[in-house]
C-alpha cells in the first residue's frame, strides 16, 4: 500500500510541474545540426530536382536510410562526389533512350518514381557476391556500388554494369505492371536450376540463357534477356546463341522474339530502343557495340572438351557484300566518292580485250581476324561466271575502330587467284590501291540505317573523310 501512494505521489508531482512549465519560443535552425539533413539544398540537390523530380517526378535517394535495404544486409552510403554523375549515366544510357523511342507519356508514366542509391553492393555474409540492384513494387530501383565510379574511360565498366542493372531491373518493374507473357517459362522448362551459380557459364549458353544468373528462374531470364540485348546489342547475342547446340539456338530465337513482341504491345519498337541504346554504349567505347571488334574476333566452339587437334578459328563474319546496284543501297544510297571509283573499275574490266567481261559484284572475304580476300565475281561475254581473288592484310586498332589494309599473300595457286586475278589486276589496281593507300575506320554504315538493319550492314569510311566509304551486308 505504501508503494502504491508514493508512485501516485509522485506521479501528481510531476504532473503539477509539467502543469507550471511556461511555452518558450526558440529561433534555432536545427539544419545547422545535421549537414546531411534531407531537407537541405545543395546544389546537389537542385539538380537532381531539376532532371528528375520536376522533369519526372523521380525522388533520388542518396542519403543513407537503413529502410530501403532492410535489417540482412550490410551496406555504406554513397560518396557524395558519385552521385550526379551516377545518375547522368540514368538520363543518357537508360531514360533518354526511353523517353526517344517509347514517347514522353510512356517515360513519364513507367519510369520508376524512387531511385535509391548506396554505395557498396549489399552483403549479407562474407561469402555472398554481392546485390548489385533491385527492382520493388513496380515503382522503386535501387543501385547499389556506387562507390566504384570512375570517370571515362578508366569507368567504363561501371558505366556498362550500371546499365546492365538498370535495363534488368527495369524489366522487373515492367513486368511487375505487365505480366510476363504465359508462353515465356515453356521455352526453357526443365532447364531453370537454383542455385544458379552452380550451373557453369557455358553449360547456360548451350541450354539457351545469356547468363548462368539467368539460368536460375524464369523472372531473371526476362530480365537478363531484355538487358544483354539491349545493353551488348544484336550481334552479341547472335554470337552467344552461335554455339548453343540446336535446342539452346532455337530458344535464344524463341526468346528474342518474345521480348520484341512484349514491348510491340507496350507500344515500343524494341529494335528501336535496341539501336538507340547501343549508340550511347558507343558513346562509352563498349567494345561489344563495335563493328571493328567483331571484325577482329573469333567465335570460340563450344564444345567440351575440345577436339585435338583444336579446330581453326572461326572469323565472327564470314564476308561483306559489296554491290551498289543492290537494294540495300537503293534504300540507303551510298558514297559519291566510292561509286566513281566503283564505276571506274567495272570500265576498265568491261575495257579488258577482246571486251565485254562484266562486274557482278564485289566481295570482301575474312578468312582470318588479320586477313581480308577481295573477290571480284565477274562474267566474261560468253556468259561464263569467274572469280578473281586479291590478298590483303588487315590491322585493326580496336580503340579507335581504324584499319589499315597492306598487300597480302595469295591464298592459292588455282585461277581465281593466279589467271584471273592477273588478267583484272591492272583493270582493279585503283581500288587495290585505294584500300593500300588509306587508313578506313570501322563502322556500322551507313549512318542512316533503320534500326531493322542496324548491326546487319557495315563497312569502311576514309579517315577523316567521313563521306569517302563503302558497305555492305555482313554474312556469319
Amino acid at each position: 500500500m505504501k508503494n502504491i501512494i508514493k508512485t501516485t505521489a509522485v506521479f501528481l508531482l510531476a504532473v503539477g510541474l509539467f502543469a507550471c512549465r511556461k511555452t518558450e519560443k526558440l529561433n534555432v535552425d536545427y539544419s545547422t545540426f545535421n549537414p546531411d539533413d534531407p531537407r537541405t539544398n545543395t546544389p546537389l540537390d537542385q539538380w537532381l530536382k531539376t532532371n528528375f523530380l520536376d522533369e519526372y517526378n523521380i525522388d533520388v535517394i542518396y542519403r543513407y536510410n537503413r529502410y530501403y535495404h532492410g535489417n540482412t544486409a550490410n551496406v555504406v552510403p554513397s560518396k557524395l562526389e558519385n552521385i550526379q554523375p551516377t545518375m547522368q549515366m540514368v538520363l543518357d544510357g537508360f531514360i533518354t533512350p526511353y523517353r526517344k523511342i517509347a514517347g514522353e507519356t510512356f517515360t513519364k508514366t513507367y519510369m520508376p518514381k524512387e531511385w535509391v542509391l548506396f554505395g557498396s553492393y549489399a552483403y549479407a555474409n562474407t561469402s555472398d557476391p554481392g546485390v548489385a540492384g533491385t527492382a520493388a513494387a513496380g515503382r522503386r530501383i535501387t543501385l547499389y556500388g556506387v562507390n566504384d565510379y570512375q570517370p571515362l574511360p578508366a569507368g567504363q565498366f561501371y558505366a556498362w554494369d550500371r546499365q546492365r542493372i538498370m535495363h534488368h531491373e527495369f524489366g522487373h518493374i515492367l513486368n511487375q505492371i505487365i505480366p510476363i507473357p504465359t508462353d515465356w517459362e515453356a521455352i526453357s522448362k526443365g532447364f531453370y536450376k537454383q542455385p544458379y551459380n552452380d550451373t557453369p557459364t557455358d553449360t547456360a549458353r548451350r541450354n539457351g540463357f545469356v547468363t548462368s544468373y539467368a539460368s536460375g528462374v524464369s523472372t531473371e531470364d526476362y530480365a537478363e534477356t531484355i538487358s544483354w540485348l539491349l545493353i551488348n546489342g544484336q550481334v552479341w547475342y547472335d554470337d552467344w546463341a552461335s554455339f548453343a547446340n540446336t535446342a539452346g539456338k532455337a530458344r535464344f530465337v524463341q526468346k528474342e522474339n518474345n521480348v520484341i513482341n512484349y514491348y510491340n504491345n507496350l507500344g515500343i519498337n524494341f529494335k528501336k530502343l535496341q539501336m538507340e541504346v547501343q549508340q550511347y554504349m558507343i558513346g562509352i567505347g563498349l567494345k561489344e557495340s563495335k563493328f571493328a571488334y567483331w571484325l577482329g574476333k573469333n567465335r570460340t566452339p563450344l564444345v567440351t572438351p575440345l577436339p585435338s587437334p583444336a579446330p581453326a578459328p572461326i572469323p565472327t563474319f564470314k564476308s561483306l557484300m559489296l554491290n551498289p546496284s543492290a537494294d540495300y543501297y537503293v534504300k540507303y544510297g551510298g558514297s559519291t566518292e566510292f561509286k566513281q571509283l566503283y564505276d571506274q573499275v567495272v570500265a576498265n574490266v568491261f575495257a579488258i580485250a577482246p571486251g565485254g567481261r562484266k562486274v557482278n559484284f564485289i566481295r570482301f572475304d575474312f578468312p582470318s581476324t588479320t586477313s581480308v580476300t577481295m573477290n571480284i565475281n565477274y562474267t566474261n561475254s560468253a556468259g561464263t561466271v569467274f572469280d578473281a581473288k586479291y590478298a590483303f592484310n588487315m590491322a585493326i586498332t580496336l580503340a579507335t575502330s581504324q584499319v589499315k589494309f597492306t598487300t597480302g599473300t595469295p591464298g592459292g595457286t588455282d585461277a581465281p587467284w593466279v589467271a584471273n586475278a592477273n588478267t583484272l589486276a591492272a583493270a582493279v589496281k585503283p581500288l587495290s590501291d585505294y584500300l593500300v593507300n588509306n587508313t578506313f575506320v570501322a563502322n556500322w554504315l551507313p549512318v542512316n540505317v533503320v534500326p531493322e538493319d542496324y548491326m546487319k550492314l557495315a563497312g569502311f569510311s576514309v579517315l577523316n573523310a567521313p563521306t569517302n566509304y563503302f558497305y555492305g551486308p555482313l554474312a556469319y
